[in-house]
């Protein structure tokens, strides 16, 4: 059976271990089930991030089309009332807890702020650069020079 046990007490994501009560028994305890007095909000975000784990793993092993696929069916499944839902409401579970733990990183060190500035400032040197040096009106007459070279000549 597994059981939650915090990996350290200001530990964001869970850590699972196993006992071994019953070899034929394997059940997932997750800290937000779908009974009646689960939050609803909380309900919502592990049912999400279940679809995300399955989406991300869907793309990861086939692409797009079965990355769709994976974040339906992931999501569904967390829904139900059984092993399957509680390994899907484990994985939202991770999911959500790294998205907290990403909050809480971005809240002390402004990442967002930052990387949006750094790219800002990355933009405009890119503009000045291509206006002294006419990058882009260089690489297109290259390529308009190229395409005349490939493209087949019209016999007369």
């Amino acid at each position: 059976m597994l059981n939650k046990q915090p990996l350290a007490p200001e530990s964001a994501i869970p850590a699972y271990t196993v006992e071994d009560n019953d070899p034929t028994e394997s059940t997932i305890n997750t800290a937000h089930s779908l009974d009646a007095n689960s939050d609803d909000e909380m309900r919502d975000s592990v049912i999400g991030g279940a679809a995300i784990a399955g989406g991300v793993a869907g793309l990861a092993v086939c692409g797009p089309a079965l990355g769709l696929v994976g974040a339906v069916g992931a999501g569904a499944l967390a829904t139900q009332s059984n092993k399957a839902g509680d390994v899907a409401r484990a994985s939202g579970d991770v999911v959500v807890a790294a998205g907290d733990r990403a909050k809480k990183i971005d809240k002390k060190h402004h990442v967002v702020d930052k990387t949006k500035s750094a790219t800002k400032n990355a933009l405009q040197s890119a503009k000045k650069f291509d206006e002294k040096h006419h990058v882009g009106e260089k690489m297109s007459n290259g390529l308009k020079e190229l395409a005349g070279k490939i493209s087949p000549k019209k016999k007369e």
